[in-house]
């Protein structure tokens, strides 16, 4: 049986980087070309789907693996996807998804970060 990632959204999130408590590890999923047209400043791991294989994550995440993770894409479809192939694939234990990704963070957070 397939374990979900949680859902969180941009204000929650944004309140969650903030704080001073137990900050996540942030991992964008998206594209180079994505990541030149709109940035996320707050991305710790940068692990592109095109690029997805057990190797690959486990070289990226092997030293953080007892953090709390925070998975970004441009919509929020790939990185609930990635999110559950990590639980699935058991490389984290905790790990939430961004309800609507960088262009929700765009809409309702930041709105100097490009839509595409």
């Amino acid at each position: 049986m397939a374990k979900n990632p949680n859902q969180i959204d941009a204000l929650n999130l944004k309140n969650w980087l903030n704080s001073e408590y137990d900050q996540p590890k942030v991992i964008d999923v998206r594209e180079d070309m994505e990541l030149e047209i709109a940035k996320f400043s707050y991305t710790n791991i940068h692990i592109p789907m095109s690029k997805v294989s057990l190797d690959f994550v486990n070289s990226k995440i092997n030293n953080f693996q007892e953090n709390k993770y925070v998975i970004i894409c441009h919509m929020g479809i790939r990185s609930f996807a990635f999110g559950q192939w990590l639980l699935d694939n058991k490389f984290l234990g905790e790990v939430w998804n961004l309800e609507e990704g960088i262009d929700g963070w765009s809409r309702f957070i930041d709105k100097s970060i490009p839509r595409y």
